[in-house]
């Protein structure tokens, strides 16, 4: 009776100590997840997915189809930190494997494993799978943690050249925003794979007769990863396993990197629905969104400089300027010689009717920083309005001194100098503008499609007869 009361007690006593362990794991393996959003200025098109850290030195790896194609990306780090000069190491699309390097900073990381896993190994997958949680019903960005058992080894084709490849089958639903996420040992912590495609099928949907009405998607249950050891292996053929530490790291409890680990979720949230946003065409539901978890991380974080200003910048893409002005001001408060706020200040004075204070801003922005090209434009824009057009012209020519590819100060300097019947000077300029950008200006850019669609009316007339009183607003 004794020995069975002490077993009881051992027992008793190594669940929490075993349950602690656990979400310990789970916690470092979301916070070393990331979201990767991948943007195609081009196509207007945003591709969503996960990554894992493995150093220190902020080397990131996911699938190679979440980030190719991609213009720009940004990386949402544990939820709360937004990384938006991210580099792109490597894409191989057959291996389906990138890496990509974060600009240093405090990094949770996990360690690949050695060998395959074992049949039977319990695995969770961490990642981002249901984004449209965030854009549809305002939920706060999130990573999510599903539960898995290894079923073994399947054997497929590499991505794209079609060669022998293996792959880790598990069971348990996975979606497709996992794709890039970590596949991880729930006993040891480590990477197992690299969670890369989740098998749907479809269903025959039936009526209460039983008569067939359709089919439905469904998911199998069924996933595979590409195992940590071609991770591996890829790592040092591309040369980039050498800052990965040679022992598995340390597991420490998770610490939010912010003074207020709400607000900085709620700002992150808002700053991936507004880039989402503004990618497509100022979509107004998600605009709506992001205004309302930046007012959450304002609310929370009213001393924040960068969250009154992203929140005037969403209230800016929205139309609601004076919502806009007041939000820049607040953030002003604590930020008096932000160049860039004083610029956006500028412009929302301007937008609510009040020229006297947008030029004053924008004057301030400059004497902050005398080569913030934007801040010379508009405040030509802004002179020329008030009749003091050389005023203008001269920061027109300012803004493409510092900014040679700036499409709006090009086209607002040769329409200025249209409107003064110097056709010659503004064919020059706009050539000019276009010989500088060559390849690089973007042919769907509203400021260079008006620049060419300006320069063939002006070579069609062979002496302008009328020409604009004033300059177009760029904005």
């Amino acid at each position: 009776m004794p020995y069975l009361l002490l077993v009881i007690l051992i027992c008793l006593s190594s669940t929490p100590v075993s349950a602690g362990q656990r979400a310990e794991l789970f916690q470092h393996a979301k916070a070393a997840t990331a979201l990767v959003v991948a943007i195609n200025e081009s196509s207007q098109s945003v591709s969503m997915g996960s990554g894992f850290f493995l150093s220190d030195d902020g080397l990131l790896v996911t699938n190679a189809h979440v980030v190719e194609g991609s213009s720009r990306l940004l990386v949402y780090i544990q939820d709360q930190l937004v990384a938006t000069a991210s580099k792109v190491l490597v894409i191989d699309g057959d291996a389906d494997l990138a890496a990509l390097r974060v600009p240093k900073m405090p990094l949770e990381i996990v360690s690949l494993a050695d060998e395959n896993p074992l049949e039977g190994t319990a695995v969770i997958a961490v990642g981002y799978p249901r984004i449209t949680d965030i854009l549809q019903m305002g939920f706060a960005l999130h990573a999510t943690i599903g539960s898995g058992i290894v079923s073994g080894m399947a054997q497929g084709r590499s991505r794209t050249d079609g060669h022998e490849a293996g792959f880790v089958q598990t069971t348990g639903i996975l979606n497709f925003g996992n794709s890039g996420g970590p596949l991880v040992d729930t006993e040891t912590g480590a990477v197992v794979g690299m969670v890369v495609t989740t098998v749907p099928y479809l269903e025959r949907a039936k009526d209460r007769n039983g008569a067939s009405i359709g089919s439905v998607s469904m998911k199998s249950g069924i996933g595979y990863s590409i195992p940590a050891p071609v991770i591996r292996r890829w790592l040092s053929v591309q040369h980039l396993d050498s800052s990965l530490p040679s022992a598995p790291p340390t597991r420490t409890k998770v610490v939010s990197h912010g003074t207020d680990p709400e607000a900085d979720r709620s700002f992150a949230t808002g700053h991936l629905l507004h880039t989402i946003a503004l990618v497509l065409h100022r979509d107004s539901d998600l605009l709506r969104l992001a205004v309302f978890h930046y007012e959450t991380a304002a609310r929370l974080r009213p001393e924040a400089p960068w969250i009154a200003r992203n929140l005037g910048l969403a209230y800016a893409d929205s139309g609601q300027w004076s919502h806009a002005l007041q939000a820049y001001l607040r953030g002003l408060e604590f930020a008096p010689h932000d160049a860039e706020l004083l610029a956006d200040t500028g412009l929302a004075w301007e937008r609510t009717g009040d020229p006297t204070h947008a030029v004053e801003a924008y004057r301030a922005a400059l004497n902050v920083d005398s080569r913030l090209s934007r801040a010379h434009n508009n405040l030509g824009e802004a002179l020329w309005k008030m009749g003091q057009h050389d005023d203008a012209i001269t920061e027109f020519r300012a803004a493409l001194d510092t900014d040679p590819s700036q499409a709006s100060a090009s086209y607002n300097l040769g329409l200025a100098f249209e409107s003064r019947g110097l056709k010659r000077d503004a064919v020059e300029t706009w050539e000019a503008f276009l010989r500088h950008t060559g390849g690089a200006a973007k042919p769907n850019d509203e400021w260079t499609k008006k620049i060419r669609d300006g320069l063939v009316r002006l070579k069609q007339l062979s002496r302008a007869s009328s020409y604009p009183a004033v300059v177009t607003s760029t904005r």
